[in-house]
């Protein structure tokens, strides 16, 4: 009778354990939606909006995010496809800017992560629009007042919101205010961790552990 009791309190421990690894709660890995939009310079200074114009990313995860194959675009039609060769990946805790001309010497003295055509930053009002087949995974709007004359818009909180965005008081290259591809006012937050260890696991080594320890004192 024991035994047959102790068989009974096994295999039910057993099968809560598989029970709780098989209906964990799933987590959805880093995605374009999870990227910052960390500044914007619409309207250069020392350069043409042509040349100068640009706007950075900031990954907050522990993972890489790819944007290859993703739509850049606005509300008015400008629209384009971000390619390349291979992965285009903003790397974890890194900075990445898009601009329209990757020439330093013409730009206003910045490196560009990737140039894009077929799309541009407004001086009255804009949108920053990324998306794919499936829809828009990442979206920033600002109206009249929000472009300053040569200086970008750095985001100084974790939460793309007009109002926490400031002007940049960092100089760079010909004397345009920004910091593109490196920290600035931004305070950049600690990595989060998109794939934590399921639940599960930790439920089913506690299981183990007093399943051995059950066993042992009815051995004994």
């Amino acid at each position: 009778m024991k035994n047959l009791e102790i068989l009974y309190t096994q295999f039910f421990a057993v099968l809560s354990i598989v029970l709780a690894c098989f209906f964990a709660p799933s987590v959805q890995a880093a995605n374009i939606n999870d990227l910052l939009i960390t500044e914007i310079m619409a309207n250069p200074d020392a350069v043409s909006d042509g040349n100068g114009e640009w706007f950075e990313l900031f990954n907050p995860t522990n993972e890489s995010i790819d944007l290859r194959g993703i739509t850049l675009s606005d509300d008015t039609g400008n629209s384009t496809v971000l390619s390349a060769d291979a992965s285009l990946l903003v790397n974890p805790g890194s900075y990445f800017v898009l601009a329209r001309n990757g020439d330093s010497s013409a730009n206003g003295g910045f490196e560009a992560d990737y140039v894009y055509n077929n799309f541009a930053l407004r001086n009255s009002s804009d949108q920053i629009v990324f998306s794919n087949d499936s829809g828009e995974l990442l979206r920033f709007d600002y109206g009249s007042g929000f472009v300053p004359k040569g200086g970008s818009m750095e985001l100084m909180d974790s939460v793309m919101l007009l109002e926490n965005y400031a002007q940049s008081t960092t100089a760079y290259g010909l004397g345009d205010l920004g910091t593109p591809g490196a920290a600035g006012a931004f305070i950049q937050p600690s990595a989060i961790s998109n794939v934590p260890l399921p639940a599960a696991v930790w439920l089913m080594g506690s299981g183990l552990l007093g399943l051995v320890g059950f066993s042992r004192r009815r051995s004994s």
